[in-house]
């Protein structure tokens, strides 16, 4: 896996990575390797929470969750930067198919309490084979959920709090000395319990999966898509005309 970090509209970001490559960290041992994922929303978060991009620069990976990132890097970089998202489109499946691989074992943290549960019981169904060896829901103290991690010493855990929750309990695991993989997965938990698969292949291929979960999930998204994702879009549009202005400028000057 060839990756760099960069800056992108002010956050780190990660460049060159794929999903076969980020399943390759499940074999890496020795220390801890932190994932995480950048989607529109984060601009907002990171204007409102100063911690936050301090945290990100702390992670192993920072992903470029959705299309609209990857994108909006690929056009202003010419940077290597595909979409790797943690659902059944991209990232989801060949994961725990590679925990199954290694015969690693896993542990869940996030949701409402009962989510973890039932997210265990499904993917018991779906992969017998998974070797989890234990769940926590994502609400209280970080104290009880850390201690219990390091008491089972999972190779990896998939962490749904969202953000910056979720990139904060990934500190907290490697400050009380977790070496296995964590890596987020926002709404996952709850995404693969409403139906899997989620999207339908047609919304997929087009690319349009933030409008479907828009139309899925109205009460929970509709400010995160319609409001948050303002900050990111405008700092876009200024870096694109900063970038058209710096072309036109070079030209005009060698033409002169």
């Amino acid at each position: 896996m060839s990756m760099k970090r960069i800056t992108f509209l002010g956050l780190p970001l990660d460049v060159g990575a794929s999903v076969e490559g980020v399943c390759q960290l499940l074999q890496k041992k020795g220390k801890p390797r932190l994932v995480t994922f950048i989607n529109p929303a984060a601009w907002a978060l990171a204007e409102k929470r100063p911690e936050y991009v301090p945290t990100l620069e702390q992670m192993s990976l920072n992903l470029p969750d959705g299309e609209g990132v990857a994108l909006a890097c690929r056009l202003l970089t010419k940077e290597d930067c595909q979409r790797v998202s943690f659902d059944m489109t991209s990232l989801a499946d060949p994961f725990l198919r590679a925990v199954i691989e290694r015969k690693a074992s896993l542990m869940l943290v996030g949701g409402d309490p009962g989510v973890d549960e039932s997210m265990h019981e499904k993917l018991h169904v779906h992969y017998p084979e998974l070797k989890i060896v234990g769940t926590f829901h994502g609400y209280g103290d970080f104290g009880p959920k850390v201690e219990g991690v390091i008491a089972k010493s999972p190779d990896a855990v998939i962490v749904a709090m969202g953000a910056p929750r979720q990139e904060a309990f990934l500190l907290a695991l490697r400050d009380a000395g977790y070496k296995g993989m964590a890596i987020t997965c926002g709404g996952f938990f709850d995404q693969y319990l409403l139906a899997d698969p989620y999207y339908p292949r047609w919304v997929d291929e087009w690319n349009i999966r933030f409008l479907y979960r828009l139309y899925k999930e109205p009460g929970r998204l509709w400010r995160r898509y319609l409001i948050e994702y303002q900050v990111f879009i405008k700092k876009l549009v200024c870096a694109i005309v900063e970038k058209v202005k710096g072309v036109y400028l070079k030209r005009v000057s060698k033409a002169s």
